[in-house]
């Protein structure tokens, strides 16, 4: 079992290493380069809800509810769960290996988290939704409150 231990409103988000669709390492400070942040973390790279979340923050980007932050998708797992996600979007998709639980959103009750954090350009978290049910782990109208 693994401690459900969200980073804080305020607090930096762990820099995790994250994994590209060609195996290629990025930090996330670097894939986030000072731009205000939407990180979504999927349940997994097959979860319907979580395409559909999505499918959301991309309609949010092409209207410029976004402002001039940028929406970055991770995965659990590496490369090929961030290609097989990444044919599906034109959003920045990386794979987070095990690390999801380092931000707390592991396994709880053999349900894998998801969540959704809103970052300032210095990586602190603005706002965190996350939840062990998909449908929960993510709020078009708490993304765009907290980048207003």
């Amino acid at each position: 079992m693994t401690d459900i231990a969200i980073p804080a409103k305020g607090t930096r988000l762990p820099d995790l290493d994250l994994v590209d669709a060609r195996g290629e390492s990025h930090p996330l400070s670097n894939v986030i380069a000072g731009r205000s942040a939407v990180v979504f973390f999927m349940r997994s790279h097959t979860c319907p809800v979580c395409h559909s979340h999505i499918r959301e923050l991309e309609r949010l980007a092409e209207r410029g509810a976004l402002a001039d932050a940028v929406a970055i998708v991770v995965t659990p797992g590496g490369a090929s769960e961030a290609a097989a996600v990444a044919r599906r979007t034109s959003l920045p998709v990386l794979a987070s290996g095990a690390q999801h639980s380092s931000i707390g959103l592991g396994r709880f009750l053999f349900l894998q988290h998801s969540g959704t954090f809103v970052l300032d350009p210095t990586g602190h978290v603005i706002s965190a939704r996350t939840s062990a049910l998909p449908t929960s782990s993510f709020s078009s109208r708490e993304v765009r409150a907290a980048l207003a």
